[in-house]
């Protein structure tokens, strides 16, 4: 019985090393075979990336340029584009700065002259209060329009002035006007 006790043991051990012998060489062939399958798939991406990187190449009868217009209708495009950049090296060009005033909107006389005592007024309101708030802002905006561009400079900069040098404190939320 005691000889059962030992051999038991060492039979059920055999039977697992037999078992991983056979484990092993299993895995070994499944690596090989990855190795193998992997290698295909290196070479094959590799020919894919050096198709890839060529340059194409056309084919019969296409230009790698896109398909050839008529010679005539070629011609015209050539001709329109050479005039248009003949046109524009012509003009002068904008000098920075010296912009053409904007269009003013035609407001008459007595339109003006209210216009110019309400923003005035308002820009003077704000000096006396020390605030510069979104109502303002909007009612300069409604004023600006029927001025004249000399009349709304010279709000505009006394109004900056005013908050630049501490006088007005603006309360708005976005520009001065």
């Amino acid at each position: 019985m005691a000889m059962a006790n030992v051999v038991l043991p060492l039979v059920l051990v055999g039977g697992g090393l037999t078992a991983l012998f056979v484990q092993g060489q299993r895995a070994a062939v499944t690596a090989q075979a990855m190795e193998a399958r992997l290698e295909r798939l290196e070479r094959r991406m590799d020919l894919l990336l050096a198709q890839r990187q060529a340059p194409v190449s056309a084919s019969a009868g296409v230009s790698a340029r896109g398909p050839e217009l008529p010679k005539d209708l070629q011609a015209s495009i050539d001709g329109a584009v050479a005039r248009a950049l003949q046109a524009h090296a012509q003009e002068p060009a904008p000098v920075p700065g010296n912009a053409p005033p904007p269009r003013a909107h035609p407001v008459d006389a007595e339109q003006n002259a209210r216009a110019w005592a309400q923003g005035n007024e308002l820009v003077e309101r704000a000096l006396s209060s020390r605030r510069w708030g979104d109502a303002q802002i909007q009612e300069l905006r409604t004023t600006l329009v029927m001025l004249t561009p000399d009349q709304r400079q010279t709000l505009q900069r006394k109004l900056i002035v005013a908050v630049n040098e501490g006088q007005v404190r603006m309360e708005g939320r976005g520009p001065l006007f």
